[in-house]
């Protein structure tokens, strides 16, 4: 199993959450993601967060480093699994001008979801949800 350090970003506004709907290329199930990905070793966590955010979905965004929570899971992607630790962080528009995003092929666009439909979006992994909560009560 692979195994990867990740950084996402917890972005709230106007009572809802920035992610992007994903498809996974191999069993076609869809996803709502937070923004996010592994952390490069010439970056912090933060960096990391601020900076996949941007990369999938074209918005700037402000990561506070210190409302950070962690959570390791396993998660399955494209027929393989993922032992990942992810730093989850409270981050804030810069500005909510969005630039075009040319990610991946299973990016398919972002998707503000209202704060009362998080459980239904997010659902699918406890480790996640328990993460934005423990974000959104601070």
């Amino acid at each position: 199993m692979k195994s990867r350090v990740r950084a996402s970003a917890v972005v709230i506004h106007q009572e809802k959450i920035l992610t992007f709907r994903a498809v996974d290329p191999h069993s076609g199930q869809e996803y709502f993601f937070l923004p996010g990905g592994e952390v490069e070793p010439h970056e912090t966590a933060p960096e990391a967060a601020e900076r996949e955010t941007f990369e999938e979905t074209g918005f700037k965004v402000t990561i506070d480093p210190d409302s950070v929570e962690d959570r390791e899971y396993v998660f399955s992607w494209n027929n393989e699994n993922y032992n990942c630790l992810t730093l989850f962080y409270r981050g804030q528009l810069k500005s909510p001008m969005q630039t075009p995003v040319k990610d991946a092929d299973y990016n398919k666009g972002v998707v503000w979801i209202p704060l009362s439909e998080l459980k239904a979006a997010m659902g699918y992994s406890e480790p996640i949800y328990s993460a934005i909560l423990q974000l959104l009560e601070r």
